[in-house]
């Protein structure tokens, strides 16, 4: 029987604009993602919280072992060798988002299984923008992952 969980990071990414192609934050770690037994799981979904209300299409680019990131509001350019443990991408579209008066949730199911390193328990990742959004504060984006390990 797997056991679900929710991990929950809040990147520090820039008040301000990014453009289209930029990492958004820095690295995130989703500690505890796999059992110590079993290094493996199933991500089923991720949530995206935008206290800015910018409903903007992000893709979350995971990787099975730590990495150097993308400096914030730079353009995303992860290392040849680094891209050799990505494990994939999840796409956040602007349609994901629900109506909110000053914020969004977005929601995404998803079926996204992995495997990390040997004796690796930790999923990481990093943002990166797929349009042109403008945060208001250092801390308007919270990532939520539900992982069955």
């Amino acid at each position: 029987m797997s056991k679900s969980r929710e991990i929950i990071q809040t990147p520090t990414i820039t008040a301000g604009a990014y453009a289209a192609g930029d990492a958004v934050g820095g690295l995130l770690t989703f500690a505890n993602a796999a059992s110590i037994y079993k290094g493996d799981g199933k991500i089923t979904k991720v949530v995206i919280v935008d206290d800015a209300k910018q409903a903007a299409v992000l893709d979350l680019w995971l990787y099975d072992q730590t990495f150097t990131p993308t400096a914030d509001n730079a353009a995303w350019d992860p290392s040849d060798a680094d891209n050799q443990h990505c494990l994939g991408v999840i796409h956040i579209l602007a349609a994901d988002y629900g109506p909110g008066a000053d914020n969004n949730v977005a929601s995404v199911d998803c079926d996204f299984d992995f495997t990390l390193v040997a004796g690796g328990t930790s999923l990481f990742g990093q943002l990166c923008a797929v349009g042109t959004p403008t945060y208001a504060a250092v801390d308007d984006l919270t990532i939520k992952i539900t992982v069955n390990r």
